[in-house]
């Protein structure tokens, strides 16, 4: 808006005596102004406004009364441009020379974080992931998972190449006791060469470890070994999360989920809205009740009771997605195959859709300190922080 259409719109704001005259407005042809007779819709991320709108070099009669109407509209229109601004945030691509299929990332604590995929490779960042170092290998096999429990004490899942597993079992673990700097092999007891696929864990420790056909393992109290537990399905089980101590959901083949409220030790099928029987891949619960999960085809279903009941909602997208984040109940991204990210800011109820630089597959999500990390196929390192400049991109170090 032009200073002269400003200072018009001030002069006719006092003229509130005068809200049925007609006032006749000669718009300029350069100018491209909201002033109008006629509404048309402004999209925003709380909705849809209706505002004002002219074409060039038009010449309406508008009267006081919908002029005064305009100027109630427009503090909200600045304020609207200030918040979209001042929340801005992008996920960058972080240069690395590695062109591994990055499966998992994981942060020890604030500094020290953990990057694992394709053959045995490993990154590590011992400063909150401003810099990223190519670290010693501890296994030439892929790196499907790694999580820390505390500063020193971490696992990390492992499968061997299908062409090269011979008689051993697909999947075993790695411990480490010193934060990294050394790994010991654990393998699974009656495993039954099936694959596992994931590891979860509480705030405390407890761990699953979940695969095919049902297969479940458990951490014992020495947080040493695990035993093997009862099958809750025959589908296979690709993700689990805790929503607290004891109540979480496991999901997988099917459309299948399971919740538990003893820490695992019995599971029911959880009540699910519009089913759409496609594979589930990832599951993150926010607090004790919000949690989501997403998969194949798009799908992408919530839950506000702790995983009981599960509703069904709109991605508009055909793409098989493979993980999900909240950083609250109203803030999340979701991602998947092709640089698919998406992100709502109303829970859920609407997904948009984020261009990024990357268009490998993207495998895993995690925020910490309010910095967002994706990995992927390719080397893919995207980093996210919400209203910060993140053109400075770290280096991959050696």
């Amino acid at each position: 808006m032009t200073v002269y259409q400003l200072s018009l719109i001030q002069k006719l704001s006092r003229l509130r005596s005068l809200e049925d005259d007609p006032v006749n407005l000669p718009i300029p042809r350069e100018e491209h102004t909201v002033l109008a007779s006629e509404p048309k819709d402004l999209r925003t991320n709380a909705g849809i406004l209706q505002v004002p709108y002219l074409e060039p070099g038009d010449r309406r009669h508008l009267t006081v009364k919908q002029i005064l109407k305009l100027l109630r509209i427009i503090p909200f229109l600045i304020l609207l441009v200030f918040v979209q601004t001042a929340s801005g945030g992008e996920w960058v691509k972080q240069p690395t020379s590695s062109l591994a299929w990055f499966r998992t990332i994981h942060f020890a604590d604030a500094e020290r974080g953990f990057i694992g995929g394709s053959k045995g490779a490993l990154l590590q960042s011992i400063d909150g992931g401003k810099t990223w170092r190519v670290v010693r290998k501890f296994t030439g096999d892929t790196i499907r998972k790694i999580h820390f429990t505390d500063r020193q004490h971490g696992w990390a899942l492992c499968e061997r190449d299908i062409y090269s597993l011979g008689e051993g079992p697909p999947s075993y673990l790695m411990r480490t006791e010193d934060g990294g700097k050394t790994w010991v092999k654990h393998d699974f007891e009656d495993s039954n060469r099936r694959r596992i696929t994931n590891l979860v864990f509480t705030r405390s420790g407890f761990g699953l470890a979940l695969g095919e056909m049902g297969t479940l393992y458990a951490l014992e109290n020495d947080r040493l070994s695990w035993q093997k537990v009862l099958a809750p399905t025959r589908f296979l089980m690709l993700d689990g999360a805790f929503a607290g101590e004891f109540v979480g959901a496991i999901v997988g083949g099917g459309g299948m989920i399971l919740y538990t409220e003893d820490a695992g030790v019995t599971w029911g099928p959880a009540v699910v809205s519009e089913k759409l029987d496609s594979m589930l891949k990832s599951v993150y619960f926010v607090d004790r009740s919000h949690g989501w999960t997403v998969g194949a085809n798009g799908s992408i279903y919530q839950t506000i009771n702790g995983g009981k009941y599960w509703r069904l909602q709109k991605s508009n997208l055909g793409t098989d997605l493979s993980g999900v984040y909240f950083t609250d109940n109203a803030n999340g991204w979701a991602i998947g195959e092709q640089g698919t990210i998406l992100h709502t800011t109303s829970g859920g109820n609407i997904w948009r859709e984020t261009r990024t630089a990357s268009r490998n597959n993207l495998e895993d999500i995690r925020f910490f300190n309010g910095t967002g990390w994706i990995v992927g196929f390719g080397g893919t390192i995207l980093k996210y922080e919400e209203g910060i400049d993140t053109r400075r991109k770290p280096k991959l170090q050696r």
